[in-house]
């Protein structure tokens, strides 16, 4: 006898297939995202002032220029945020280095300004005098002579200058290494570029993005497009296994590939996606719908009652029809 069933997303005809109930996420107020990275921007000694072509600048700056390129173009997106930071190293007077690190990171900010144009208050700066941090991650994950001790010099309370000159003093030979292999890639820039995106609403727009470019799409306007297509075809099933490579971490993107992959009996994914997928009353109908697909039943009676109990009614009405059907 085949039953019909009514589900969020759609009507479809099964043996006893218990309704799938996808989720549909909040719809974005706003849609936000950003691009991150580091640049390697080289000064003379004892300079703030930014030469292109000195030494390796024209690609490091290049990074930079080209991830705020990337978006700038799309007339979909609106940068909203530069934020540059900028580090030195832990040579010299700390005083000094504040000083190199403020001046460098403000002459990236007029390069970046002068290049792109932005409005007034769009790039943001900010700096660290002397980058331990840097330098603690190189040593820890080095086989360098005496790196525990070094570490603990590091990870001292010493003021900066006297931990900079312990270091020096006590392990010269180790110091004159680190200054040379370690204390370039200390002197850095991160970038961080945010943006928003518009909101999409036509359903034929929203399938375009998809095609093309599907990072732009929130979770929301990847519903609307599946609510188009009939539960357990290739485009249903594509749309959700879009979102959640788009959002792989998030329990709705989760559970909702998961109902999708229960629908084409794909238990494997649906297991996969269900361990991401949180522990809401709706994962637990989830993992009970399943358990009924893999024919455990005493595993889906216990997941369907904790979904009862969590208040979903329709984990009542499934396993009213699921001890109906076994009592048969």
């Amino acid at each position: 006898m085949l039953a019909e069933y009514d589900s969020i997303l759609g009507r479809h005809h099964e043996a006893f297939f218990p309704a799938l109930m996808f989720v549909q996420p909040k719809a974005d107020i706003e849609k936000t995202r950003s691009l991150s990275g580091f640049a390697y921007i080289d000064f003379p000694v004892n300079q703030t002032v930014i030469y292109p072509d000195y030494h390796n600048n024209t690609v490091e700056l290049s990074k930079i220029d080209d991830t705020i390129d990337s978006v700038r173009a799309d007339k979909d997106i609106t940068i909203t945020s530069v934020w540059l930071k900028g580090y030195a190293s832990p040579e010299s007077p700390y005083k000094h280095n504040a000083e190199l690190a403020i001046g460098r990171t403000a002459a990236l900010k007029e390069h970046i300004g002068q290049l792109f144009h932005f409005a007034d208050g769009i790039i943001d700066i900010d700096y660290e005098p002397e980058n331990w941090e840097g330098l603690r991650e190189y040593v820890a994950t080095s086989n360098i002579d005496h790196r525990e001790e070094i570490l603990a010099m590091i990870d001292s309370d010493m003021e900066p200058d006297a931990k900079e000159w312990k270091i020096k003093r006590t392990y010269p030979k180790e110091y004159r290494f680190l200054l040379q292999y370690c204390y370039p890639y200390l002197r850095r820039t991160d970038y961080r570029i945010e943006y928003k995106i518009r909101i999409f609403y036509d359903v034929d727009e929203i399938r375009r993005v998809m095609a093309e470019q599907p990072q732009k799409l929130s979770q929301n306007e990847f519903y609307l497009v599946a609510k188009e297509y009939e539960p357990g075809t290739q485009e249903f099933t594509d749309v959700f296994e879009t979102a959640v490579r788009m959002f792989p971490d998030d329990a709705v993107a989760n559970l909702n590939a998961a109902n999708a992959a229960i629908r084409r009996d794909d238990f494997a994914a649906a297991r996969r996606y269900l361990a991401k997928a949180g522990d809401s009353a709706e994962t637990m109908y989830a993992r009970g719908a399943l358990a009924v697909r893999e024919k455990d039943y005493t595993m889906a009676i216990k997941c369907l009652e904790q979904a009862e109990k969590m208040g979903l009614q329709q984990a009542t009405a499934t396993l009213k029809e699921l001890n109906g059907r076994r009592k048969r």
